[in-house]
């Protein structure tokens, strides 16, 4: 699951103004409503599959959706598996033939995007050299020390600039110290989404088991295609739902800022990246754990997540003695930007002139801040969580973006310990250094990773969170009558 936290908030309501206005946005909405309901059922009766330009949310993350005067960075998603000691770390030698070879025969992993023709083309090097995406780095220290380290290069630029290279690259951070070893995979947004890396990673893990690394599973619905509804709605009712879709969708910029807590004061609309980006790293618990928390509550993994991130941010305002949180109680208004990605077939994931693309998009999700209960917080998420798989405003979202700018499930992650470049990984985290306060959480081998970057100017005491994570899963656990494992009471 992956976080951010949203500037605007609440929801605005299109019914005002004079009756030509309404009534010339309600037929714009109506008429996109119909054309794109149209358009998506003659696709979804077999159209012809052409190779695939850059979408204008691609060409967006390449060359940058901000002005200049926010400072911001490129969007890069930085993968990080750790390695118990340096002896463990694989080789340069090896990564580069393990894993940067194979990823070089996939289109845009191994070409440079063009946004002028919206394409990506062949780099103007020779030859690239495998060894030419690598940068390995020795230091001496403990996982603290490591984990600073990753958080300092984020923000190294993988775009213009690096002699016509693809936009992506493998750091190598050899720790001689106590602490454990790394190896970042560094990939440029604009590349494609965090589905297309995980599937690109699964074929990688099928090779190194000895599997059928052509056959990896499909990343779209159960048994690999759409399950049919018994009570699927008719067009009246589905245009309908795209029409109020639509309307939330255009109409969202229209809402107001959050308020100004402890936590959310410094997202205005003059906000800028200071460049100064501190971690903190939530103690790792065990999935089962959460999950029997799901089971218990009859929500979703995601839910129980969003809770324990709610119930942080919640306590972390209350030490910070925060007066807006004081006075409004429950009506604070504080959202996030989850990202939704869209299912794409078996036969897509394996075709490496498209499988690597962006299909996917930010929905708007109200977090519940304000509740001093953590059951009315985990009632208020899963009321929004469900709204958000019930209608089709994330299926909008993406089409507005893509076409007027000119579900999958959580994706589980691997279950057992896997190997990166021959060698085993200890734990995995991932990272996303964005404007706003960005939280990602990620599973392997049993537990759940996860971390919060923010702005260390505007954060003070910012160490609190993981702890206060921590400490909203126990307490869930306590409400719901789970024994919490002996670790998660140690770390509380």
């Amino acid at each position: 699951m992956d976080y951010q936290g949203e500037g605007k908030l609440t929801q605005y309501n299109m019914f005002t103004g004079d009756k030509q206005r309404q009534s010339l946005l309600i037929g714009t909405l109506a008429f996109l409503a119909a054309a794109t309901f149209l358009a998506f059922r003659k696709r979804g009766n077999g159209a012809k599959e052409t190779k695939r330009r850059l979408s204008f949310t691609s060409v967006g993350l390449g060359l940058g959706s901000f002005p200049p005067k926010a400072n911001v960075k490129e969007p890069i998603i930085n993968v990080a598996v750790y390695f118990a000691k340096a002896t463990d770390c694989p080789s340069s030698l090896d990564v580069a033939q393990l894993i940067i070879k194979p990823w070089l025969e996939y289109e845009r992993l191994s070409q440079v995007p063009d946004f002028d023709r919206r394409i990506f083309r062949p780099s103007t090097l020779v030859e690239i050299k495998p060894v030419d995406l690598i940068r390995e780095f020795h230091i001496s220290g403990d996982e603290e020390f490591l984990n600073q380290t990753i958080v300092d290069h984020l923000q190294d630029t993988l775009g213009a600039g690096r002699d016509d290279l693809p936009w992506w690259e493998i750091l190598i951070i050899r720790n001689a110290g106590a602490g454990p070893s790394a190896c970042v995979l560094r990939v440029h947004h604009v590349i494609g989404d965090g589905l297309a890396l995980v599937a690109a990673f699964e074929k990688l893990k099928a090779a190194e088991d000895g599997g059928d690394s052509n056959n990896i599973p499909s990343l779209s619905f159960k048994n690999g295609g759409i399950e049919k509804s018994a009570n699927k709605p008719g067009t009246l009712s589905s245009m309908w739902s795209l029409l109020e879709a639509t309307a939330h969708c255009l109409t969202l910029s229209a809402t107001k800022y959050d308020d100004d807590t402890a936590f959310s004061r410094m997202n205005h609309s003059e906000m800028k990246h200071s460049g100064k980006r501190k971690a903190v790293f939530f103690p790792t618990v065990p999935l089962d754990f959460v999950k029997k928390l799901k089971t218990a509550a009859g929500v979703s993994v995601n839910d129980i997540l969003m809770v324990a991130i709610s119930q942080a941010i919640h306590d972390y305002c209350k030490l910070q003695n925060d007066e807006i949180l004081t006075a409004k109680g429950s009506a604070v208004q504080c959202r996030g930007l989850l990202p939704v990605g869209f299912p794409r077939s078996r036969n897509e994931l394996n075709d490496k002139s498209n499988s690597m693309r962006n299909k996917w998009c930010m929905v708007s999700c109200d977090m519940g801040v304000g509740h001093s209960d953590i059951e009315d917080r985990l009632r208020h998420i899963h009321a929004k969580t469900t709204e958000m798989k019930e209608k089709p405003r994330a299926f909008m979202q993406l089409q507005i973006q893509n076409e007027l700018g000119p579900y999958v499930p959580l994706s589980v992650g691997p279950s057992e310990e896997c190997l990166f470049a021959g060698k085993m990984v200890k734990s995995v985290q991932l990272f996303f250094d964005n404007l706003l306060t960005q939280v990602d959480l990620i599973s392997y081998a049993g537990r759940v990773y996860g971390n919060i970057i923010f702005d260390s100017d505007q954060l003070p005491n910012f160490e609190d969170f993981g702890r206060l994570y921590v400490n909203a899963l126990a307490d869930l656990a306590k409400r719901l009558k789970v024994e919490a494992p002996s670790e998660v009471g140690k770390k509380a």
